[in-house]
């Protein structure tokens, strides 16, 4: 019986020292920032959709402090302040990370050393750190000048130059992810913004999305954030070739869908209207700037293609029934006007594949055929001539 006890006893004391040896921290973070001593310093994980505090330390006289976890996957984490200042990290099983700041490493700046990932999203937030300022001085230079004589030519240049600050990004998302195809850093870099400006196009950029998907699945297949962005690669694969079908319904050639929509009065007008006549459709909206644009260089045409036999509709995704017939009463616009007040939630978005996107402009033979389509004026105008002869 004693015997049976202590065997037992044993086998409990194996089974405990194994659980602790399972729990030991297999990683660290480990710092000192002088101009936070005495301070609380915060530990975060960032999850798919959620952020989760894991710790927290009062950090030593001079600064000092040290973070132990235990990891089973690569994560990206935050170490923050009470005031919301952060430091992204992107941490490996078994790393032992050292972070050193001469003061504040908030504002001061910051070192880190035993961390490759955590290195390489330093690095991208200095590049970050610089877009900001250039953005800023835009805005600056933007906000004294509005309102003055002469603000609408400088807008536009500014504009312009906001588009290649926002080029710079894609370029520098595109290398990134290029250089380090294999680092969890490229799918943050990939996912970044400038402001409220999305960088990457999920579809014009699928292959960079594609690129990363592969590579990150062979080395992590496991990885919740490989994972998730594996997920979002198969999605953004059957969008484009769910559109791909659809605009082949939209070839030349085929039978236009049926659009009904309801004009100016109330009435519900079709494109079945328009039978034995050649069509113009032309899709827009008051509150798009290159649609009123186009407006304004189609009304004087009007006349002229009404002599030709071609007649324009003119199919509003706009949502605000008093900017849609604002529009039109502005830009004196004589030809047929529908619109369904849905914006891009109505069906003909999906029905003519726009893709949210306008204007777009398709040419309908007097049979209810598609005869081309293109989203450039001058461009539509050219195959209209060709289809009629001219």
């Amino acid at each position: 019986m004693r015997i049976k006890t202590i065997i037992g006893l044993l086998i409990l004391i194996s089974i405990v020292s194994c659980k602790n040896e399972t729990e030991k921290a297999n990683t660290v973070i480990k710092g000192d920032f002088p101009g936070l001593a005495g301070k609380r310093l915060f530990l975060d994980e960032l999850e798919i959709h959620n952020v989760i505090q894991l710790d927290s330390v009062v950090l030593g006289k001079k600064g000092e402090f040290r973070f132990d976890l235990n990891l089973s996957v690569a994560g990206f984490y935050l170490l923050r302040n009470g005031a919301g200042m952060q430091i992204l990290l992107l941490l490996e099983k078994g790393e032992n990370v050292g972070l050193k700041a001469k003061g504040n490493p908030f504002t001061d700046g910051y070192e880190v050393s035993g961390s490759p990932g955590s290195k390489l999203l330093k690095g991208f937030e200095g590049f970050m750190d610089g877009q900001k300022q250039r953005v800023d001085s835009l805005a600056m230079v933007y906000n004294e000048a509005s309102g003055t004589p002469g603000f609408y030519p400088l807008k536009l240049k500014l504009d312009s130059i906001y588009g290649g600050i926002v080029l710079d990004q894609k370029r520098y998302v595109g290398d990134f992810v290029a250089e380090h195809p294999t680092s969890l850093a490229s799918l943050f870099v990939l996912n970044s913004k400038l402001g409220n400006t999305v960088v990457l196009d999920e579809e014009q950029d699928f292959g960079l999305f594609k690129a990363l998907d592969s590579a990150l699945m062979l080395k992590y297949p496991e990885n919740k954030h490989a994972i998730d962005h594996h997920k979002r690669v198969l999605e953004i694969k059957a969008r484009i070739y769910d559109k791909f079908m659809a605009d082949e319904k939209l070839s030349p050639g085929n039978s236009a869908p049926g659009l009904v929509m309801k004009d100016t009065t109330g009435e519900l007008f079709s494109l079945r209207n328009f039978k034995g006549q050649t069509v113009l459709l032309y899709f827009w909206a008051g509150w798009n700037a290159k649609s009123r644009l186009d407006n304004r260089k189609l009304v004087p045409m009007y006349e002229q293609l009404k002599k030709k036999g071609v007649e324009i509709f003119g199919v509003s995704l706009d949502e605000n029934e008093h900017i849609w017939k604002g529009a039109i009463r502005l830009d004196e616009l004589p030809w047929v006007q529908g619109s369904d007040l849905m914006g891009f939630n109505s069906p003909a978005n999906i029905k003519f594949n726009l893709n949210s996107k306008l204007p777009m402009y398709y040419i309908i033979d007097a049979k209810g055929k598609i005869v081309d389509k293109d989203k450039d004026l001058d461009a539509i105008l050219k195959k209209l001539d060709d289809f009629l002869g001219n």
